[in-house]
């Protein structure tokens, strides 16, 4: 601890206490080079053995660079190493260093404070905690085994830990770690059906988020989920996993697997695995019969996955017959038959997949994903009132937060509600983190179109201006952004209409 000495003996980074939330339209923008000049700081005092020196600006560069995982790794090494040669936690005067008001302050200072005490719990639960509310959930995905381990190790464990562990480690979406701990709480209390019913819905969180329901994407038209949205290059991946090459092997797997079910139709094993086999032979015949498969199981055996995945064969058919009336109307822009059609078959696709996220909501009630999903059908419905709604229960968890904002501003947009809209997009801008520059585009392009309706209907030309100077900003990043430049002189003519 000899080399140790803040800001006095020390020389650092300049910039140390430059806040990290403050960005244009409040949106938090990473800053690597500053961050790298306290990383590459913090490893040369680690390696004099200042580990406690190290250590405070690790926690500097974090709030700088929250993304960078590798400097993460590095940290959590010299916290050991710390905490090996005899380190003691640190003091409030060190804390107080590192506080700021948003969420990432918080993260970097709640890390720092657990790297100074690494087997203290109840600063790890913090650490989890000020994880989830950052949304540092590739963080969290990395450090979830570390606390498991720390947590398992503890002499005095009680169902309330584990219970609070659960709660932790579901919030970061680590639920292999959640699940261990609610099967902790169970065995500690097996009379307690409330955890029973935890650990069921936990389990079904975990298989949703293994096939794919987790994956958001709020720009893409057609859904939030990655394996739906794409039906081609989910077909590609399971063709690249399949058993085994070739027409005559293939043949032969699924005479094997249609054996094996006619001999054991009690067995959830061979519904999935025949389901699954007939679904990569992706031909109509193969999915009618898949979905037969399917729902069959489903009928024996009550397990609402194989009724899920037989609904999943049903919006794969009707969204290629969306792409082929899709492509009929694009062929034929002047064709009015082939756009009514289009209408026509995209209304049926909406309410099909609609339909199909309702039972899935019904089957998984705590699983916003799906609401999510279900929000923006409404939306491309123009049922703005239960996008709305449905927008607005998904704020709370930290993967949905941006999108769900960005929705509902739009939402209150289209309802003209334009002063509520403005606030939304600013709100999503500021939950932005490092590395999310394309999605911060079409949130600042929605606000700049919002200050615009508002600066009419207010007849306010200060809003006019701040329309402007958003527009400016995406002109310099991407003059070919929509309809940009058009937007660039109605903004021209409204600030001439409307002069500060």
């Amino acid at each position: 601890m000899g080399f140790f000495s803040f800001g006095k003996k020390q020389q650092e980074p300049t910039n140390a206490s430059a806040s990290v939330e403050a960005t244009v339209s409040g949106a938090f923008v990473a800053q690597p080079e500053k961050a790298r000049k306290f990383f590459d700081h913090a490893k040369q005092m680690a390696s004099v053995g200042n580990h406690e020196y190290a250590l405070m600006l690790y926690a500097r560069g974090v709030k700088l660079d929250p993304s960078a995982m590798a400097q993460h790794e590095a940290f959590y090494r010299v916290g050991i190493a710390f905490y090996q040669a005899g380190g003691k936690p640190a003091p409030r005067e060190q804390i107080k260093e590192l506080e700021g008001p948003g969420p990432l302050d918080k993260f970097a200072q709640a890390e720092y404070i657990w790297t100074r005490d690494i087997l203290n719990v109840d600063v790890a639960f913090k650490l989890l905690d000020c994880t989830a509310k950052a949304g540092q959930l590739d963080f969290g995905a990395w450090i979830a085994p570390q606390l498991m381990k720390l947590i398992s190790n503890q002499q005095k464990q009680s169902k309330s830990m584990w219970i609070k562990a659960k709660d932790l480690f579901s919030a970061i979406e680590a639920w292999t770690e959640a699940n261990a701990c609610i099967a902790e709480a169970v065995r500690m209390d097996p009379t307690d059906t409330q955890l029973a019913a935890d650990y069921k819905e936990l389990t079904a969180r975990q298989a949703l988020a293994a096939g794919g329901y987790d994956k958001v994407d709020a720009h893409q038209a057609g859904g939030f989920r990655a394996n739906v949205r794409d039906a081609a290059k989910q077909q590609a991946l399971a063709d690249a996993n399949s058993l085994a090459g070739g027409e005559d092997t293939d043949a032969r797997n699924l005479e094997r697997a249609r054996k094996d079910l006619a001999e054991n139709p009690m067995s959830s094993d061979a519904v999935q695995k025949l389901g699954t086999l007939l679904r990569r032979a992706a031909t109509p015949a193969s999915e009618e019969e898949a979905w037969s498969v399917l729902m069959g199981g489903f009928e024996r055996l009550s397990e609402y996955r194989f009724k899920m995945m037989a609904g999943e064969i049903r919006v794969m058919q009707m969204r290629r017959t969306l792409t082929a009336a899709k492509n009929a109307r694009e062929a034929r822009p002047d064709d009015a038959s082939a756009k009514a059609h289009y209408d026509e078959v995209r209304l049926q696709f909406l309410g099909l997949e609609g339909q199909e996220l309702r039972e899935k909501q019904k089957a998984y009630p705590t699983e916003r994903a799906i609401k999510a999903e279900l929000g923006r059908i409404e939306f491309e419905l123009g049922n703005f009132e239960g996008a709305m709604a449905a927008f607005q229960a998904c704020k709370d968890e930290a993967k949905l937060r941006i999108m769900a904002t960005h929705m509902l501003g739009r939402c209150f947009a289209a309802e003209n509600w334009h002063g509520e809209a403005i606030g939304e997009y600013r709100e999503a801008l500021q939950q932005l983190g490092s590395g999310e520059t394309e999605r911060e585009l079409p949130i600042k392009y929605d606000l700049m179109v919002s200050l615009m309706e508002f600066a009419r209907a207010e007849r306010n030309g200060t809003h006019a201006r701040e329309a402007g100077e958003i527009c400016s900003v995406i002109l310099r990043r991407d003059i070919s952004y929509r309809d940009i430049r058009a937007k660039r002189k109605e903004i021209d003519a409204l600030m001439k209409e409307f002069p500060a």
